[in-house]
């Protein structure tokens, strides 16, 4: 629901230049719902957001089951808040 929302955003906004996307990268629908999970627990607390955003906490990721690839990515994208990194993974997902 938040990725769709951002997907959305992203979409009126022309950001599928961005050259951060990992270009090859397939989420699957269990994926998907994942990471909407943790997306939005993370808007709800704050502690969340920042070990999400500022240091890319791999245990806070895999806690939501997320796999190891779709961990390695979420460490790798350039953002400096939640909406940014929403963003991004919107851009993909």
């Amino acid at each position: 629901m938040v990725l769709r929302e951002l997907h959305r955003t992203a979409q009126r906004e022309n950001h599928f230049t961005r050259t951060s996307i990992w270009r090859g990268f397939l989420l699957n629908t269990d994926e998907k719902r994942r990471i909407d999970r943790l997306m939005g627990s993370a808007l709800l607390d704050d502690t969340l957001c920042d070990l999400l955003v500022n240091k890319r906490d791999a245990s806070v990721m895999a806690s939501f089951g997320l796999s190891l690839e779709t961990q390695d990515w979420l460490q790798n994208i350039q953002a400096g808040s939640l909406e940014e990194l929403a963003q991004e993974i919107a851009l993909v997902a």
